[in-house]
């Protein structure tokens, strides 16, 4: 990888603002009656305003109430339920949940009773639900070295889901921020991806196998089953909770507990635990590491909304033992443990999402997050999003931490590390100019180029928008950005070329601030803004192809001096006296 050092630079606009009737804040901790133990991921319901959240893995959450006669339900699956009062203290409330009342003691299931539980594993698989819906939600991942935080990712997308599974994650904000472990940085380029490929009833290729995927065969062969519990929920509904273990092969099968309503014949929870996996999903960051071990414990749950049963939350946890080379006999062995949290929390609104187009293969956590330009101004908006909160705000301080590289900054060059994240990153337009090896790959091998010079090369430059409302606040961002996976250039490349791309580039950024302009003119208008964004698309694509076709790489030089001179005027940047294309 090269060090590439570059800028982001984007324009904010906040327009209008307002007080609003303020909201209920109510905070408290969730814990077990019996143990007084804190119980995390346990789910946070206002179901007034059909908004919920989950409690943090040591039991606190946070939740708003429009008003004092909202009504919140907490509830954990093997819980009874319980109401959430709003009346005053709404800080600092202790909920304690009790155990659901068994109707079944433990017992050792015989073979004849081992036949009922595959046959009810069975109608889940054939009742598996298939309606489709839309919810935002919330992604949270941390990562420690001997208990030392050295990673943070946060996102917010809006989710597509198909009964169980998750088709789509569409990010709507991310932020991430890095620590030092040993002269290294550790980084999870893409876990939320493998949480969407961990499938409940499908076969999964990355992943162990579990009881829900089996034929019923192959479910007598590789599994023993114990039915632990059965229980009566508020609905009346018969839940059974059977546990799993493998029969042989402990590295290639999960083991766990599974929650049943019988009634419906529905998977409601699942716990999937395996020691050092023989199949997973992960690759080392360089091809010089490796992966000795990997260590999953990860509990999905799923609940009703609209009478369907959808999926509700992940706590994805695995332990990662990282060999790191340095040299040909200098080696680093790391244990990584991650814990990461995707829930969906908002099933009545989703977010607007930024205009920006991402290819359609799929890319990493990292590289999305490093395509649209940090927003302030939503971070500081998302306290009125459901997320995972903690008494001392342990995120922010994280990310804010002189010793983190965030993504303010970590898109450039790490320090004492002659490599950046990526060779080739998505580039926000600055004042700095920008050469083609930073931003495409590398352009000396002409094997599969073109014949015809047209096709030997495109430019890609996308308009990043991204509009925010809360309460009576509107807030626009915008911003240029070089998009280096549709762009290439299979051509001879001189100071020409170089002026060529950042007049190029340039012109882009123009037709940014123009974009901005206009839609400060009609903040208000929802229709209009949509309007506007359409027609500039329009002109847009038409100033680039208008530009290309006279400038034709530079080799005109009399319209590369027309277009230079437009930039001058308008930026304030003459890029012929910077590159000197013509000495």
């Amino acid at each position: 990888m090269k060090n590439v050092a570059f800028l982001f630079c984007f324009f904010i606009l906040t327009i209008g603002f307002s007080q609003s009737t303020e909201s209920i804040q109510i905070t408290g901790r969730v814990l077990d009656a019996a143990t007084k133990l804190p119980l995390p991921y346990v789910k946070i319901y206002n179901k007034t305003s059909k908004i919920g959240t989950i409690s943090n893995q040591e039991g606190y959450f946070k939740i708003e109430a429009l008003n004092s006669s909202d009504s919140i339900v907490v509830s954990f699956i093997g819980y009874k339920k319980k109401y959430l009062s709003t009346a005053a203290p709404t800080e600092n409330k202790t909920i304690f949940l009790e155990e659901e009342g068994l109707l079944l003691s433990e017992i050792t299931v015989q073979p004849s009773d081992k036949a009922y539980l595959i046959s009810l594993l069975q109608a889940c698989r054939k009742n598996a639900p298939t309606k489709t819906s839309s919810a935002k939600a919330y992604y949270e991942l941390k990562s420690f070295d001997q208990n030392k935080q050295i990673e943070l990712v946060e996102a917010f997308y809006n989710i597509d889901l198909r009964g169980y599974d998750i088709e789509n994650l569409n990010l709507k904000a991310g932020r991430l921020a890095l620590q030092n472990a040993n002269n290294r940085y550790f980084a999870s380029m893409e876990s939320s991806r493998a949480i969407t490929q961990l499938h409940l009833i499908k076969k999964n290729a990355y992943f162990p196998a579990s009881p829900l995927e089996l034929s019923a065969k192959s479910l007598k062969e590789n599994y023993y089953l114990h039915l632990k519990n059965k229980y009566l929920n508020e609905a009346k509904d018969s839940i059974y909770l059977i546990e799993f273990t493998p029969k042989k092969d402990s590295t290639r099968f999960y083991s766990g507990d599974v929650w049943i309503n019988k009634s419906q014949n529905q998977v409601i929870k699942i716990t999937l635990n395996c020691e050092n996996c023989q199949v997973h999903p992960f690759m080392p960051l360089f091809p010089t590491d490796s992966i000795a071990r990997v260590d999953f414990k990860i509990t999905k749950t799923f609940s009703e909304n609209n009478q369907h049963l959808f999926f509700n939350h992940i706590d994805f946890d695995y332990t990662i033992a990282y060999v790191s080379r340095l040299g040909k006999t200098e080696e680093m062995r790391y244990t990584i443990e991650t814990k990461a949290v995707l829930y969906t929390y908002n099933f009545e609104t989703i977010f607007t999402l930024p205009k920006f187009e991402f290819p359609n293969f799929e890319i990493a956590d990292y590289r999305k997050i490093n395509a649209f330009p940090y927003n302030p101004y939503f971070w500081e908006m998302a306290n009125n999003e459901s997320r995972l909160v903690d008494q001392l705000d342990q995120n922010q301080r994280f990310f804010e931490d002189t010793n983190s590289l965030n993504n303010k900054t970590i898109f450039k060059s790490i320090p004492n590390d002659q490599r950046g994240l990526f060779e080739h990153p998505y580039k926000a337009w600055s004042e700095n100019r920008v050469v083609f090896k930073e931003i495409l790959d590398d352009t000396t091998d002409q094997s599969n180029a073109p014949t015809v010079i047209a096709e030997k090369y495109n430019l890609s430059v996308q308009i990043f928008v991204d509009i925010n409302r809360y309460n009576d606040s509107t807030h626009i961002l915008t911003t240029t950005v070089f998009d280096p996976y549709q762009s290439y250039y299979h051509l001879p490349i001189d100071q020409v070329t170089h002026c060529f791309l950042n007049v190029y580039f340039d012109i882009c950024e123009i037709e940014r601030r123009k974009l901005a302009t206009q839609l400060a003119q009609i903040k208000n208008d929802e229709a209009g803004l949509k309007s506007t964004y359409d027609a500039f698309l329009i002109n847009y694509q038409n100033m680039q192809t208008t530009y290309l076709k006279a400038v034709d790489r530079g080799t005109n030089r009399h319209e590369l001096e027309k277009w230079n001179e437009y930039v001058k005027t308008e930026l304030k940047i003459d890029n012929i006296a910077l590159f000197q294309p013509y000495p």
